[in-house]
């Protein structure tokens, strides 16, 4: 059959990409296109036709969950599969969500090997297609190009920046040495981690998850609106640098304020030496869901 046409879901861009990057590693032949909201995926279903959907939960305008519930209330899509990518990963949201009509659950953060195998086993149970398929596929029809078959670009395309990150020595983010200005988006100078504010009563704890299932118990140096800088155990396994992990924010007294998506964008040892038994983490959020915005924006306001 012609290759199938996925949708992907979510309001943060980060998350798309990592999506993204899944779908083209397992299935290089099919079409992928992205939408920052529910209410936008709505509109390019309405004009084109979509065979899989990998769809966020919280989101602006319209959620996954509003999402679900209007694709099985409509005809040309009541039966097309749905998987819901999310950090709300408590036993009642998945009840809720397979009530709604979602095929497959996929908590944040995932690594693309999780992600992958549950996409492909979905992939076949609707469509019977399996990886190996499209990549006899797209390999016949691209020359032989095994680089291409993996990253679903081109063999001369730019490589990404997860891969020149890949090259940096972990050492030297572990020492303070200053990433390579290939690695970031903004000029050196910007780099710097913010400033840590003096300790206060109300600074708080945070744990943060990593695809890897681990979850790290943080102290939080300084937090504003758009990034947070937190300090974790080298001995408990940080994540790379541009990982995705899940931010869960606690106050002092262990209330749950949000469960924020963001990736790596620092790590930088708290001593000069290799050694160090402390990291400096510097996350950066991707979330834009308006009730986690407004629940960190209290947070930061209570802390700072």
């Amino acid at each position: 059959m012609s290759a199938l046409n996925i949708l992907v879901v979510d309001d943060a861009g980060f998350i798309r990409d990592l999506v993204k990057k899944a779908v083209r590693a397992q299935f290089p032949e099919f079409n992928v296109a992205e939408a920052g909201d529910g209410r936008k995926a709505q509109s390019m279903m309405r004009s084109g036709k979509y065979d899989l959907v990998l769809c966020d939960w919280e989101m602006p305008e319209m959620s996954g969950l509003e999402l679900v519930q209007w694709m099985r209330a409509e005809e040309a899509y009541a039966q097309i599969p749905f998987m819901m990518i999310t950090s709300r990963g408590e036993r009642s949201h998945v009840i809720k969500a397979v009530e709604a009509g979602v095929n497959d659950y996929i908590g944040k953060p995932f690594s693309n090997e999780q992600l992958g195998t549950k996409l492909a086993r979905l992939v076949y149970k609707f469509y019977k297609i399996s990886p190996n398929q499209t990549a006899r596929q797209a390999q016949q029809k691209m020359g032989g190009d095994s680089a291409s078959l993996l990253t679903g670009a081109p063999a001369e395309a730019a490589k990404p920046k997860t891969v020149a990150a890949a090259k940096v020595s972990s050492a030297s983010l572990l020492t303070g040495a200053a990433p390579s200005a290939q690695l970031v988006d903004k000029p050196p100078a910007a780099q710097a981690a913010p400033k840590a504010k003096p300790a206060s009563r109300n600074l708080a704890l945070a744990n943060v998850r990593t695809s890897a299932g681990s979850v790290l118990r943080c102290i939080v140096k300084d937090i504003n609106l758009n990034e947070m800088l937190v300090v974790v155990k080298r001995e408990e396994g940080i994540p790379a640098l541009f990982d995705q992990v899940v931010v869960d924010i606690v106050s002092k007294e262990e209330d749950l304020v949000a469960r924020v998506n963001a990736y790596v964008q620092m790590l930088q040892g708290t001593e000069k030496r290799q050694g160090s038994e402390l990291v400096n983490m510097l996350v950066r959020y991707e979330d834009q869901d308006p009730e986690k915005l407004e629940a960190l924006s209290r947070f930061v306001a209570k802390v700072r």
